[in-house]
């Protein structure tokens, strides 16, 4: 999703190409590969932001990749220690095996959170409370109890890491979706300049003749 995202906003910039005349294919392709027509028209900083592509795009494969791990130990450490069965689980209980001891009716437990939750919504129905419990209750497929808090804690701390490596992944799309749009603006506006004004020297009969032509 997110990188269907990016691609829409490239095809967005794309499009607009269409105004630009002899100009297209230079900001087309600044747009796709930062820094490729500036170094192809002499302008060295072109190099800097090729640079910066490569490096944004390394650092988020790395997050991401990171992310990945810490999430694939995170359950790892849970089917050992909070002897969850081995599976795919979705983020919610993800979520709820590192905010509660266990998944039973014990102190802590999620059963029991659930319980009280029902309780306070429908204090004067029981059968009401017993279908909100039926409806939200994890049952044996969900088991889990931590053996003991300090593993919980350790599995938390691991989820949170992951979570901060995602984080700064979407900052590092974000820079280079930025990248992107620098380079394609950089093109418009040294383009547009050269449209504007040309500024010339020549020699003409022995007497020098300035030549200034501006466009608009």
């Amino acid at each position: 999703m997110k990188n269907l995202k990016y691609l829409l906003i490239l095809l967005m910039c794309a499009a607009s190409v269409a105004s630009l005349n002899a100009q297209k294919k230079d900001f087309l392709m600044s747009l796709l590969i930062p820094g490729y027509t500036q170094v192809k028209n002499g302008r060295t900083y072109g190099y800097a932001l090729v640079a910066a592509e490569a490096l944004v795009i390394g650092s988020q494969l790395y997050l991401k990749s990171e992310a990945n791990l810490l999430k694939e130990e995170s359950y790892v450490y849970a089917v050992k220690y909070a002897h969850i069965n081995p599976g795919d689980y979705d983020q919610e209980f993800l979520k709820n095996l590192g905010k509660y001891n266990s998944s039973g009716y014990d102190a802590l437990g999620y059963n029991a959170a659930v319980r009280a939750e029902a309780m306070r919504l429908y204090s004067a129905d029981p059968i009401q409370q017993q279908q909100y419990i039926d409806d939200h209750a994890y049952l044996d497929d969900k088991y889990f109890s931590w053996e003991t808090e300090s593993d919980r804690s350790q599995y938390n701390q691991m989820r949170n890491k992951a979570q901060d490596f995602e984080s700064f992944a979407k900052l590092a799309l974000g820079v280079t979706i930025l990248n992107h749009l620098i380079s394609g603006i950089d093109v418009l506006r040294y383009n547009a300049q050269e449209r504007r004004a040309n500024f010339s020297v020549d020699v003409r009969h022995n007497v020098p003749q300035v030549k200034l032509s501006v466009k608009f």
